[in-house]
């Protein structure tokens, strides 16, 4: 038996979000199967979020800024609930787009199946150049969802669910992401779930993007929102992807981790300072001093540190082509910066680098040692700084590494950098 047509409400948890929320929004309201009603509410929002909505969108949408940043989409999106009249929750994260068709596929499982929780297939985009992918939410049995992920932006679940299981729960007091968790527990509880089968969802998650937060940019938003409302323009969308997984992009699977290996918000607070959200105090270099790589989580910019048995410590980056790397020091005046690279994926690829230091393209000297190993000698740069160096290393594309048991594609393996003062230098 058919049910009734579903009166979505479009809960969008936004923090900071001025660089791309309009793209979003209109993604939401771009649907051929109209919302019931758009929520965005801010997580304690600092900057101009508030005011672009107004500006572009007026009453369309409704908009309520939480008083204090919780840190994460749980707060918002169990406001967002509270305030809802539909009868179904469809969450859109604020940096991702949905096809102009989301709505209605969503309407159209759930009108024939009638699911506690109707998914969309969803496509991860890497960072530019990276040609990397993710795709989830397509399947046939239900039980899916006990082991793959499928991000908020892709599914609705009726509004009664969190009757059911609960609201979304504190990140901090979670061994599993939020998102993972609300879905596990759904799972766990006896919720069905049924999909499209088709992908409506465009994600361009921060978390893949390091330092996304601190450098936030809405391009590649506004250009998959201009793309898909042009004629045909989501089957040539579809078709390159698949072009380019055929031609060898990285297309791995999104499936649960064993979450218990972690402490309550361990994952999240990594990933708050990949995004750039949370600062580490900065060191003052006031002599010459080298740093060797850390540890830290960075999306797809770099891959996990590893130790040369004769070199030391070291770190491949990938499959970004464009990595960043945040040097967390302050500097009184002038300095000089010696860039230590083991080895590039590619010999080729070391004549092809070029290198940008805090947004400024810099003139560095490349220099082979005996060993094969490369010293990058940058020119003397002007102080003081007061919130840290980033680098932004710029390759036309990463390789293959050979001999790798993962198969990784990579650029450059960093193995350290030289902070020197030079007090009397000024620009």
């Amino acid at each position: 038996m058919e049910q009734q047509m579903p009166h979505f409400s479009v809960v969008i948890a936004a923090f900071n979000s001025a660089a791309w929320i309009v793209h979003t929004i209109r993604s939401a309201l771009n649907q051929t199967y109209a919302a019931y009603e758009i929520i965005v509410i801010g997580d304690g929002c600092t900057d101009q979020t508030g005011d672009i909505l107004l500006s572009n969108f007026g009453n369309t949408i409704r908009w309520e800024n939480l008083d204090s940043n919780s840190g994460g989409q749980s707060y918002p999106n169990n406001e967002g609930i509270r305030i809802s009249h539909g009868t179904h929750i469809a969450y859109l994260g604020h940096d991702d787009i949905w096809s102009p068709r989301h709505l209605e596929q969503l309407a159209g499982v759930i009108r024939t199946q009638n699911p506690d929780f109707a998914v969309s297939g969803a496509v991860y985009h890497g960072p530019p150049g990276s040609r990397y992918y993710q795709i989830t939410g397509i399947f046939d049995d239900p039980r899916t969802a006990e082991r793959e992920f499928f991000p908020p932006s892709s599914f609705a679940h009726r509004r009664g669910v969190v009757d059911r299981i609960g609201f979304w729960r504190d990140p901090n007091q979670l061994r599993a992401p939020a998102d993972c968790e609300f879905l596990l527990r759904a799972a766990g509880r006896g919720c069905s779930f049924a999909s499209t089968k088709t992908i409506t969802v465009h994600k361009f998650a921060a978390g893949h993007r390091y330092l996304s937060y601190r450098f936030p940019s809405g391009l590649e938003q506004e250009r998959m929102l201009d793309r898909l409302g042009a004629p045909g323009g989501e089957a040539r969308v579809l078709e390159e992807i698949q072009k380019d997984i055929a031609d060898g992009a990285d297309n791995p699977p999104i499936r649960y981790m064993g979450f218990d290996d972690f402490p309550a918000g361990d994952l999240y607070r990594r990933n708050r300072r990949a995004k750039g959200l949370e600062k580490t105090p900065s060191i003052l270099v006031d002599k010459p001093r080298r740093l060797t790589v850390e540890r830290f989580a960075a999306g797809l910019d770099w891959y996990a540190r590893e130790e040369h048995p004769l070199r030391g410590l070291f770190r491949w980056s990938g499959p970004n082509p464009n990595p960043l790397y945040l040097l967390n020091v302050r500097l009184t005046g002038g300095f000089q910066l010696r860039i230590h690279v083991l080895a590039f994926a590619d010999d080729a690829l070391a004549e092809l680098l070029k290198l940008d230091v805090n947004d400024r393209d810099v003139a560095f000297v490349r220099e082979r040692n005996a060993a094969g190993t490369y010293v990058l000698k940058v020119a003397p740069l002007a102080g003081p700084v007061d919130d840290g160096l980033v680098l932004r290393f710029r390759l036309p594309h990463c390789v293959r590494l050979p001999n790798d048991p993962h198969h990784r594609r990579a650029g450059l393996a960093l193995s350290g950098i030289e902070v020197i003062p030079i007090t009397t230098y000024k620009e």
